[in-house]
């Protein structure tokens, strides 16, 4: 319970200061602003606004300029604190240069950089130049009253320009002063008898409409009312929760220069809850514990007392009290509530990290011990109980997010009485550049056809890195001994296999380029890793482009040579057996026969050797006989045995298939005597008597009576 009051008032009275350090910000740019090419003073052109969320001190300048050694300095103004951008011996030139960028940094303690751009127009021939500045004017405060004139400036436009304008700031702050935006008038605002500074800086600007110009006007200013003071304050003091009520904390000792000045005076508290608890007593200048109150501990345990005093012309303050309500026992405090570590990824026992804490304790105990609460990763680090030194416990990597880069862990002190006190600590882990990148295959295939345009992405090789931040960015390159390959593709810094010129009617189809590939890290000591990457210029049957993945092969069966050959080889088999089957329905329609050891071979009829003597069969089919008998007679019906004579043929299913075959010439050329054969007057029709000739189906002549 006490550990945690003392982490709220701490938090009520004390900036929160921000998780992680944040750079310097710089307001307002970028901006630009106009400078006369005729200007050849060393002047304040630009005013930078600067604030740091750590409250850290920086550091602001010209980083760079373009052109480069721009005629620019950054300067800090010590009466405003602040940093401005100045000329430096400045030899402008429109006809060469319109234009300079002013590149600012803001450096802090922690080497974190803000950083603003400012554009500086070069106006042709031109110039303001200030006549009579800077300069400095005395005035006495004392009887220099409101509206009397305090100095005139004039200036000189080199274009001559008839409408300046005139305004003007000043450092310390002050309603003092005005100055008139036409003449150029400065004059008091108020009676300088009220003005508390005995030097006042105004800074003059003047615009004639395209370029300004600032100078100073240093005012001195005598015989200035005194502000009235406490010379004591500000202070903070300890009262134990048990002191009684009318206990002195603190007599005041109020302070005016000016003689016979009369004081008034003011108290306020924060929280505005507890004002009830304190008395202020004007004469005699003492703070009390108001009567019938008491401090609380457990309630509130800091106080915020602010005073202000009052000469009738000035006042002085607000001066701070802050008051301490101490326990009866007392836990130790850190110095600090909030520190901020930084280290790299390393091995157990790899590190020290000494956030130099100063305990103390209220009771006066100097004896305690660290340790860390339990939670956020507490198990992953050491703390010596003694000195406070910080380590890893364990092999601390980040990567691929396997621990976290930052952790805030709460540091524990326990004094001899077993009281406790807490603080935080930050501790941001950097990565280190411990892996190289990866890809995902030893190499890759990718193909482009003749419909591919240039500056196609052909493919995306993707490596990774198990690193952070830029350790795991990373840059490709990529070789080839192939003048093809550099002629028309090209790997790109993000690891893209892009097609820079379309290789139709270049190249052959089929031709492969191979590319060596390298993935670059951008680590302090950058590591890398490589693969192949083949590149196929193949033909497409569609117009259809399709681009192949790098992790995955299109697959496409002409690709393969095992099935290219087998396709070639089927190809030509089925021209064989379609030429076969060509040529046997030829002979069949010739011969009759499509095949078979015929004597009369078909390659007679092919030649057109040896017409006359084609094949019997063929000529059995074409051969018809012509017979001009005698005007029969109707033969008289037979018995029925009289037809069966053809039985008697000797050669009737008593020859083999072969024999048939061999005597087929002589069965057809032989004596035939068939009763049943029309017959003349005659006896019988001899061989001689029967024509026999040869003619296409188309002109058979049949005569009458033969059947």
């Amino acid at each position: 319970m006490t550990g945690l009051w003392i982490c709220v008032t701490i938090i009520l009275i004390h900036q929160v200061f921000p998780c992680q350090a944040v750079a310097p910000v710089l307001s307002g740019l970028p901006t630009s602003i106009s400078v006369g090419e005729l200007e050849t003073a060393n002047r304040l052109i630009y005013t930078i606004t600067v604030t740091d969320p750590d409250n850290d001190a920086y550091v602001c300048d010209v980083s760079s300029t373009v052109p480069a050694n721009g005629p620019f300095v950054g300067i800090k103004d010590t009466d405003t604190n602040k940093y401005g951008i100045y000329t430096d011996t400045p030899t402008f030139s429109y006809a060469t240069t319109t234009v300079h960028t002013v590149n600012i940094e803001c450096t802090d303690t922690g080497g974190l950089i803000g950083t603003g751009v400012l554009s500086v127009d070069v106006i042709e021939g031109d110039a303001l130049t200030f006549n009579n500045l800077p300069a400095s004017t005395t005035h006495d405060a004392s009887t220099t009253l409101n509206g009397a004139g305090i100095y005139t400036v004039t200036t000189t436009d080199a274009k001559g320009h008839t409408t300046k304008t005139y305004t003007m700031t000043s450092t310390p702050s002050t309603t003092s002063f005005v100055i008139d935006a036409g003449t150029g008038a400065v004059t008091a605002d108020r009676d300088l008898k009220y003005e508390i500074y005995t030097s006042v800086k105004l800074y003059i600007t003047v615009s004639d409409g395209s370029i300004a110009a600032v100078e100073v006007l240093t005012v001195v200013l005598t015989n200035v009312n005194n502000v009235p003071t406490f010379t004591n304050l500000p202070a903070s003091i300890d009262v134990v929760e048990s002191a009684a009520a009318g206990t002195v904390l603190i007599t005041l000792t109020p302070n005016d220069a000016d003689a016979g000045a009369s004081l008034t005076y003011t108290m306020s508290v924060d929280p505005v809850a507890s004002a009830n608890l304190f008395a202020y007593n004007t004469n005699t200048q003492q703070v009390t514990l108001a009567t019938g109150q008491n401090f609380n501990y457990e309630s509130v345990i800091y106080f915020n007392v602010t005073f202000t005093v009052f000469d009738q012309l000035a006042t002085g303050g607000p001066f701070v009290l802050d008051v301490h309500i101490k326990d009866d026992d007392e836990p130790c405090y850190f110095d600090k509530s909030y520190y901020s570590l930084s280290t790299s990824e390393g091995a157990s026992g790899s590190i020290s990290l000494n956030p130099n804490f100063i305990i103390s304790d209220y009771d006066g105990i100097s004896s305690y011990s660290l340790s860390f609460t339990t939670a956020n990763n507490s198990e992953r680090f050491t703390i010596d109980a003694s000195t406070g030194v910080i380590g890893f416990a364990v092999n601390y990597d980040i990567d691929n997010s396997a621990m976290p880069s930052t952790v805030i862990l709460t540091v524990e002190c326990k004094d001899a009485t077993s009281q406790t006190g807490t603080t935080n600590v930050q501790i941001s882990i950097a990565d280190v550049n411990d892996n190289a990148p990866t890809f995902g295959s030893a190499s890759y295939i990718l193909t482009v056809d003749q419909y591919s345009s240039a500056g196609t992405l052909i493919g995306s090789l993707a490596p990774t890195d198990a690193d952070s931040g830029s350790n795991a960015d990373y840059t490709c390159s990529a070789t080839t001994t192939s003048a093809t390959g550099s002629t028309y593709y090209n790997i790109g810094s993000d690891c893209g296999v892009y097609l820079i010129a379309t290789p139709y009617g270049n190249i052959d189809y089929g031709t492969m380029v191979r590319f060596s590939v390298t993935a670059t890290d951008k680590g302090s000591t950058p590591l890398s890793g490589t693969t192949f990457v083949d590149i196929i210029f193949k033909e497409a049957t569609t117009t259809t482009t399709t681009t192949t993945a790098a992790t995955t092969t299109a697959s496409n069966f002409f690709d393969d040579p095992g099935s290219l050959a087998a396709f070639v080889v089927a190809v030509v088999l089925g021209a064989i057996i379609l030429a076969l089957l060509l040529y046997m329905c030829l002979r069949w329609w010739v011969t009759g026969a499509c095949c078979g050891p015929d004597p009369c071979d078909f390659c007679y009829w092919c030649r057109g050797d040896g017409r006359d003597q084609c094949c019997q069969r063929k000529q059995r089919r074409h051969r018809k006989r012509v017979v001009t008998p005698e005007t029969p007679e109707r033969p008289k019906r037979k018995s029925k045995g009289e037809f069966e004579y053809w039985k008697e043929d000797s050669d009737y299913g008593s020859l083999s298939r072969a024999d048939v075959k061999q005597n087929r010439s002589s069965r057809m050329t032989g004596h035939r005597d068939y009763p049943d054969f029309p017959r003349s007057s005659s006896k019988a029709i001899p061989p001689t008597d029967i024509g026999i000739g040869y003619s296409r189906p188309a002109t058979r002549i049949i005569p009458t009576g033969y059947y």
